[in-house]
């Protein structure tokens, strides 16, 4: 299974030098959309490391995957160089779903 990230520049040279093979570069949201979308329908990919910049307008693309009950590829949200996108992170967010209230927050 491939690993693949999206993102900026910065992103997407950091996720090489940690090992990441195979990077999409974004220039802006329309064409993380349209890389997302080929992504989650590729039977080849198992994980999608995706900009948390990029992901957040792309929540209700997201959602729909998560509602499809397929478990690959699995989407993870990263921070860009500035930090983590005010609000939750999708990790926690997650946890949340799963595991109830028993998270504070």
């Amino acid at each position: 299974m491939r690993i693949v990230a999206l993102g900026d520049r910065t992103v997407t040279l950091i996720c090489r030098l940690g090992g990441v093979a195979e990077t999409i570069r974004c220039e802006d949201d329309s064409s993380a959309e349209a890389a997302l979308k080929e992504l989650l329908i590729d039977e080849s990919v198992g994980i999608i490391l995706i900009q948390d910049r990029y992901a957040r307008p792309l929540i209700p693309i997201l959602e729909e995957h998560g509602r499809s009950h397929r478990v690959y590829p699995v989407v993870v949200e990263i921070p860009g160089p500035k930090g983590p996108v005010k609000g939750d992170d999708s990790i926690t967010e997650a946890i949340r779903r799963v595991a109830g209230r028993g998270i504070p927050g």
